[in-house]
Formats: structure tokens, sequence, C-alpha cells
């Protein structure tokens, strides 16, 4: 079977098989093979090449957030409304970048100050969701235009956290 979806906004189109009790992955020539159990509703225990990891599912509106190995990422269906850009980004006309949250969580941390030029993958905030820390990392270089959150604050799926603006 083949699917395909988005992971962090990233399109991924895999192949899947049966291979005993293992189903076996395919994507663009590289492979693995995996063992996945249900541990509960929301839980998963998956064996790759023999290491043991625990996977969390949260349903989110129209996609799903899996933590894994001390990180989330956002797996949802291509599509119109789908974001073109990783790491909750939107990009305006303007040439500027909406950075929102990944997921309903606490800000625990905010690592830029408004006007303060950012690298690519410099990490913006920190959400706590869950007991995890999710870092949201910039895509690109850009000067950060408005910081619309505060350390502290409960914020929702896609609240507007910060606005950058591209450089020329």
């Amino acid at each position: 079977m083949e699917f395909e979806f988005l992971i962090d906004h990233i399109f991924h189109k895999v192949s899947v098989d049966k291979t005993g009790n293992a189903l076996l992955f395919k994507e663009a020539g590289a492979s693995f093979e995996a063992d996945i159990r249900s541990i509960s509703e929301n839980v998963l225990s998956i064996i790759i090449e023999g290491r043991s990891y625990s996977a969390t599912i949260v349903r989110d509106k129209d996609k799903k957030i899996v933590f894994l190995n001390g990180r989330s990422y956002i797996v949802e269906k291509p599509g119109e409304g789908a974001k073109a850009f990783h790491g909750g980004e939107e990009r305006t006309r303007e040439g500027q970048l909406r950075i929102t949250a990944p997921m309903p969580g606490r800000v625990i941390k905010i690592n830029v100050a408004e006007g303060e030029k950012v690298r690519k993958n410099q990490t913006l905030a920190i959400v706590e969701a869950m007991k995890m820390e999710n870092e949201i990392k910039a895509s690109c270089e850009a000067v950060v235009k408005k910081i619309h959150t505060s350390t502290g604050e409960l914020v929702d799926a896609e609240k507007l956290l910060i606005e950058l603006e591209l450089e020329k």
C-alpha cells in the first residue's frame, strides 16, 4: 500500500508491505522494517533494528501530533489546507513568516527579541505539551518583526507566536 502525508509540513510518499510480523517501509530508495504494536488507544510500541521506541499520538483537528524519542512531529494529509513550510510557519505575500504553535501547550521560553536577526534552525521559542519540550525553529534567515506571546502563556494549536520578516 502507498501513503502520502506531510510530516512537519514536508511531503512524504511511503509504501508499506507486511513481511511476517513486521512492516517494511520504503521511501525514495530507503527502506526499514518495523514491528509496531498498539499499547493503548494513543500509544504505540515500535521496534526498528532492535531499538525500542514508544510513540504517543494526539489528534488535533485534521492532523495528528506524534511524540517520539523526545521530539514531536505534525502528521497531516497533503492538500490545499496544508501549510507549505515546516515548523508551523505560513508565508504571507508581504515576505513575512507567521510562526504558530504546533499544538496546544505552554510557552516556557522565548529565545529571541523583536528586531533580532535569526539564522536558519535557530530556536525561536519552546512550547511544552504533554510534559515534552518542543523547540520552534526558524526555517530561514530572517528578522523578528513581532512577538505575539510571552513566557508562561497557554496557547492553542496554530496560535500566532512570532512574526518574522525575510531578509531582502
